[in-house]
């Protein structure tokens, strides 16, 4: 006993009926600071706080009386620290039952509380958590289950707790669950990502962390779990998949043009500067229509603002020498750089012999979407005398051939007395719908 009490990592105490301390073990010197020379004799309330004195001396004096009791106190270290206890008395008798000492065993609170609050913290952590976090004993059993947990799987707290793991795995993956939760009992931890299945039977993509669960000894008793839906990340990923491969495909598309522009060009070209300046413009020209698409995230272009904005350059801020009629449709990014194209080339011969070149001239664009087709026609007024150019330029080749046939459909370009007339028609196929209100312009409201 005596070398019990000489080791215990416990204040062990005893003193006589009326409190004097008679015996003060190591543990009390350990948690109070004082030696048994500072404190036999004294009285056993010395270190106990002044507002919990009045408390202990109801206990002590009801261990006089041969009764055990227990109660929390603030006692004082040698430094004046106050310092959470539990504090148990017991009475000491003799052979004839007699109560001839008091035996005090004081057990500092401060660890146990700093436990409970961090139990408490990460309890809350759990509970609100917006990842499925869960527990699973050594026989593969739920044991505990947070509201983040219902939400990804459907099962209820009381639903899941008690059942096995291998509820929520699909069948083709339960010998992966099975070596996974084999490895986390060995001691090690795993991350990992899989399917697991819902109460509905739907699957879902999931981000899989384990760890052990040892007790207080370290012995693994369980496995701990955090599994969270990945299904936004993977949607993601495959969106990103399928960007990257649009964008090769358009930069291919894209580059194919520019190159056979250039070709076209330089064909026709007088003098390097005389290239310089027509390729320079028609590369303007294409960035007009990639602008509007880039608005529409590459959707597709409303066809109004695609008209103006390759004729504004040319109007010198006077909107009303064009006049646009038409319904409001979007056309998708394909046919929004071929006509892009095309109305930058008649944009630009109509600024340097057409109606545009004088200031009485004016153009007229409408278009029109029936029984499948759409249609867009363009027409001068009031511009000089035209006549057919001597020879067919890349701008000709464009407007004749090269945007129809990219986007499946028929042009005729005419070079009338009274001015430049073309249409084009094309499937409805190149139609898109993507909504959004429109201003007065016919402009898409951000």
């Amino acid at each position: 006993m005596a070398a019990l009490v000489a080791f215990s990592r416990d204040a062990i105490i005893s003193c006589t009926r009326d409190g004097m301390i008679q015996t003060w073990n190591d543990g009390a010197q350990r948690l109070l600071g004082w030696t048994p020379g500072d404190v036999l004799g004294r009285s056993v309330l010395f270190c106990v706080a002044e507002r919990d004195k009045q408390r202990v001396s109801e206990i002590l004096a009801r261990a006089a009386e041969g009764e055990h009791a227990q109660q929390e106190a603030h006692v004082l270290d040698r430094e004046g620290r106050s310092l959470e206890t539990s504090l148990g008395v017991a009475a000491v008798h003799d052979r004839k039952g007699e109560v001839v000492a008091l035996s005090i065993i004081v057990r500092d609170l401060r660890r146990r509380r700093r436990s409970e609050a961090n139990d408490a913290m990460l309890a809350s952590v759990v509970q609100q958590s917006r990842d499925s976090i869960f527990s699973v004993t050594r026989d593969g059993l739920i044991s505990t289950w947070n509201p983040a947990s219902e939400q990804l799987y459907g099962y209820t707290q009381e639903e899941a707790i008690g059942r096995p793991l291998g509820m929520i795995v699909p069948e083709s993956r339960r010998e992966e669950s099975r070596s996974m939760f084999a490895t986390v009992m060995r001691g090690e931890m795993v991350l990992f990502e899989t399917l697991r299945q819902r109460r509905d039977g739907s699957l879902v993509d999931v981000s899989i962390s384990g760890a052990p669960l040892r007790d207080s000894q370290g012995t693994i008793v369980g496995i701990s779990s955090i599994h969270r839906d990945i299904t936004s990340q993977r949607q993601h990923e495959k969106q990103m998949r399928l960007v990257m491969r649009e964008l090769a495909h358009r930069s291919k598309n894209l580059l194919a043009i520019i190159i056979s522009m250039a070709a076209q060009t330089a064909r026709t070209a007088t003098t390097v500067s005389d290239f310089t300046s027509r390729f320079t413009q028609r590369l303007q020209g294409i960035a007009h229509s990639h602008d509007l698409l880039i608005q529409q995230n590459w959707r597709g272009a409303p066809i109004r603002e695609l008209v103006r904005s390759h004729l504004e350059p040319f109007l010198e801020g006077d909107r009303n020498r064009i006049h646009l009629t038409g319904p409001d449709v979007i056309v998708d990014p394909k046919a929004a750089q071929n006509l892009g194209l095309a109305l930058h080339e008649l944009a630009t011969n109509a600024s340097k012999y057409g109606a545009l070149s004088v200031p009485s001239g004016s153009v007229s664009i409408s278009w029109t979407k029936t029984d499948g087709q759409f249609r867009i026609a363009w027409q001068e007024q009031n511009g000089p005398s035209v006549r057919p150019p001597n020879q067919r330029g890349f701008g000709q080749a464009v407007l004749e051939r090269l945007a129809c046939q990219a986007l499946e459909g028929t042009a005729h370009l005419e070079f009338e007395p009274d001015g430049v007339h073309w249409d084009m028609e094309i499937p409805g196929d190149y139609l898109v719908d993507i909504g959004g209100e429109r201003d007065e312009w016919g402009l898409r409201r951000s």
